[in-house]
């Protein structure tokens, strides 16, 4: 008990570390490209647009009516809101199926992997998505304990909310389908007519993005899926690894998947569960990546694997010496400082100003 309250503590403690450094660095820092063109499309409220279904650019009508169209911190708020509940919901995940004290160190671990830990800094679609990814997480779980109206509810509002946020929430849904069509629990869960409402009502919040998408010729498809991406094998899909591990940090890299291949035939179901669709996810940007669009950044794409992965993560680490993790613990910790060190080099007028001749300048700021 006294190492759960010391975890709660600590979970606490850092979770207002973290969104007071982000509301500071957020309100310093100048938007980035896309974040003014989001900004554009709210001005101009519709049902979905050329590059994304509508609510980024809702919500960052919603900041600037909040807070006045002249402030970076307003228009980023929602997505700092959203993305403190990010940590705060791994918490309930992992807690209900494995225990208070492994929710509190997943709820650390998802404050610490930067990925997930800078979320909302900007104001991108990558925030939302998260929360909608860990809402079906919540809701599949406890789907295949039971259905319930509730769990049912929560299902058809993560599956709405991922469709209003981007194109790419699809490998989500397309992964999660195939791990409940794999698992005999979830093939049960699917013979229950409340669960295809809540999919019913996931699959109608893509509506106006088809209909953008008929009345425009299928261009944000195409660009999406064809027009953007070579679809011939190139080598440079190996990077992935490199990258990955780099910005995840190398020892939670390794942990998260070694989490999930040991939790993938699992006596649990809701551990077989976020391990399949955890790695389901992971190994399939792993496999597009040989095909798929290296011009553009894409090394976000992963983190809802990581994310369904989380709950499992304090498992592992139990296994380990208690030096490595340590190391595990110190080295997120420290990809999370440099990562925001980062955006608080950026927010920096004189070294911008320094730096405009070089070849680092951060030119989409």
């Amino acid at each position: 008990m006294r190492g759960e309250d010391r975890v709660r503590r600590g979970f606490w403690t850092l979770w207002g570390a973290v969104l007071l450094l982000k509301l500071a660095i957020a309100w310093r820092l100048p938007l980035f490209v896309d974040e003014a063109f989001y900004w554009l499309e709210g001005q101009h409220l519709a049902a979905a647009y050329s590059d994304l279904p509508g609510l980024t650019a809702w919500l960052t009508r919603l900041g600037t009516w909040l807070g006045g169209s002249d402030s970076a911190l307003a228009l980023r708020s929602p997505f700092l809101l959203i993305g403190a509940l990010v940590p705060l919901l791994t918490v309930r995940i992992a807690a209900r199926e494995f225990g208070a004290l492994a929710g509190w160190q997943a709820g650390c671990f998802a404050l610490l992997l930067p990925l997930s830990g800078t979320l909302g800094l900007m104001a991108l679609p990558d925030a939302a998505m998260a929360l909608a990814t860990l809402l079906c997480i919540d809701a599949g779980a406890r789907l295949l304990r039971e259905v319930r109206a509730s769990s049912s509810l929560e299902l058809a509002a993560g599956l709405a909310l991922g469709a209003l946020c981007h194109y790419r929430f699809i490998a989500v849904i397309g992964v999660g389908f195939l791990v409940l069509f794999a698992m005999p629990e979830g093939r049960r869960m699917l013979r229950d007519v409340r669960v295809w409402i809540a999919i019913a009502i996931g699959a109608s919040a893509w509506v106006p993005l088809v209909a953008w998408n008929f009345d425009n010729a299928d261009a944000g498809l195409r660009f999406q899926l064809v027009d953007r991406h070579p679809w011939a094998f190139h080598v440079d899909g190996l990077w992935f690894v490199v990258i990955q591990a780099l910005l995840v940090t190398p020892p939670l890299f390794v942990a998260l998947m070694i989490a999930g291949w040991r939790d993938r035939d699992g006596v649990i179901p809701a551990a077989r569960y976020f391990a399949m669709l955890g790695g389901g996810v992971v190994l399939g940007f792993f496999a597009l990546g040989f095909f798929a669009d290296t011009e553009r950044v894409s090394f976000h794409w992963p983190m809802p694997g990581y994310l369904a992965l989380l709950p499992l993560l304090p498992a592992m680490l139990a296994t380990w010496p208690r030096a490595l993790r340590r190391v595990t613990w110190w080295t997120a910790a420290a990809g999370l400082v440099v990562f925001l060190g980062y955006y608080v080099a950026v927010s920096r007028p004189d070294l911008r100003a320094r730096s405009a001749a070089q070849k680092w300048y951060p030119a989409n700021f």
